[in-house]
């Protein structure tokens, strides 16, 4: 391998005891957190020597911990984590005399106290049906395909947390002896209510606020899936007019989807403020700084108000799906995709021991970036241009 590949990627000792199922940057990239089977969820800080150096190991639950995710970075420094113990568990990092530590805040689990299978933040600053802040939410889904929404509506404690929302979406839960698969992410938007796309089984689905409802109800399908829904990853907007999913499946496929809405489905639900009002103003002030917290660029509409003008607010109506894209490049079974901070590059993860990313072209075709491979994968690196 020659050494310019070599310097590509660097390996360090996480001190886990068994596998690693996540690791999760913070939105700064200067801090990661880990999660295995032996049940810890450990914390690093880059150094200055571009050393990772650990700085938390907490038993954090009595299972195997299957994700652990960073909260918006508006609300301080806060992390998740989910486990097969039927756990989540919401953590925030405190001063305790002189030195910050860890500290388990509050926990929630499933009604039927399944296995949680994956969790989600939606952005702090989307907006509900009644033009709303969410504040701060978090979804999980369970291993009976049952969805949970909590809420902190005061997230300088994080302590407080009540249900808000349940979602069933599967008709009739799995067998017991049938592998299983879930997963979900919010759309990082902070305009067109809260959308979630959510795999369950062989099926990815979005689902959105609607205008007669503050809920969360199935809209558009992701089709083509022959097999088992392993990662689902909503892209940065970035002042795009359509949205980019991409899927991670069983069937070896890395697959994207394009959603463009109808005229008259861009713009963020109706206030409930009159966009003449202070109050008004004084929401469009913190819109805009609430964006340049989170590095989403999203503006309001042209005409400087936050209201439709059609009279049709129904946001669950009038979206076209498209599959712009669909690899095979990993041959097994893909587990993970994401994509970078600006939703211009996916990385997708396979069992054949690499992780390849992917970037649109001029022409807006997506095409393979490069390809970064562990030693015992028997790959060299490579890289296209």
């Amino acid at each position: 391998m020659p050494d310019s590949a070599a310097q590509s990627y660097i390996a360090f000792p996480t001190g886990h005891d068994d596998l690693v199922h996540d690791v999760a940057y913070d939105y700064y990239g200067r801090r990661m957190a880990t999660v295995s089977s032996d049940q810890r969820l450990k914390v690093f800080d880059l150094g200055d020597d571009g050393e990772w150096v650990l700085s938390e190991s907490i038993r954090a639950h009595e299972a195997s911990i299957t994700r652990v995710i960073w909260g918006p970075p508006e609300h301080g420094q806060i992390i998740a984590t989910c486990s097969y113990d039927r756990m989540v568990r919401i953590w925030e990092e405190q001063e305790m005399g002189s030195t910050l530590r860890w500290k388990r805040q509050f926990q929630m689990t499933s009604e039927k106290r399944t296995a949680i299978y994956d969790i989600s933040f939606p952005p702090a600053t989307a907006s509900t049906a009644s033009g709303t802040s969410t504040g701060l939410k978090i979804a999980f889904i369970s291993t009976d395909g049952i969805i949970h929404i909590y809420e902190c509506r005061e997230p300088q404690d994080l302590t407080h947390w009540i249900a808000v929302d349940v979602i069933d979406v599967l008709t009739t839960p799995p067998a017991k002896d049938t592998e299983v698969s879930f997963c979900i992410d919010f759309c990082p938007s902070r305009w067109g209510g809260e959308q979630l796309v959510v795999g369950a089984m062989e099926k990815a689905q979005v689902y959105r606020v609607g205008r007669d409802t503050v809920k969360l109800r199935p809209v558009e399908e992701l089709k083509g899936h022959r097999g088992l829904v392993r990662d689902v990853s909503w892209a940065a907007g970035m002042g795009r007019s359509y949205h980019l999913i991409a899927t991670g499946c069983k069937d070896g496929h890395v697959r994207i989807f394009k959603l463009t809405a109808a005229p008259g489905h861009l713009n963020p639900p109706r206030s409930k403020y009159s966009t003449n009002s202070p109050n008004s103003r004084r929401q469009q002030r913190m819109g805009t700084l609430g964006a340049g917290l989170t590095g989403a660029d999203e503006t309001l509409p042209p005409n400087g108000d936050d209201e439709t003008n059609n009279g049709n607010n129904d946001v669950g109506e009038g979206w076209s799906v498209e599959l712009i894209a669909d690899f095979d490049d990993h041959h097994s079974d893909v587990w993970r995709v994401s994509w970078n901070a600006t939703g211009t590059i996916l990385s997708s993860a396979g069992d054949d021991g690499t992780i390849r990313l992917w970037k649109a072209a001029f022409s807006g075709e997506f095409q393979c970036l490069s390809v970064i491979a562990s030693q015992r994968s028997g790959y060299a690196l490579t890289e296209v241009f």
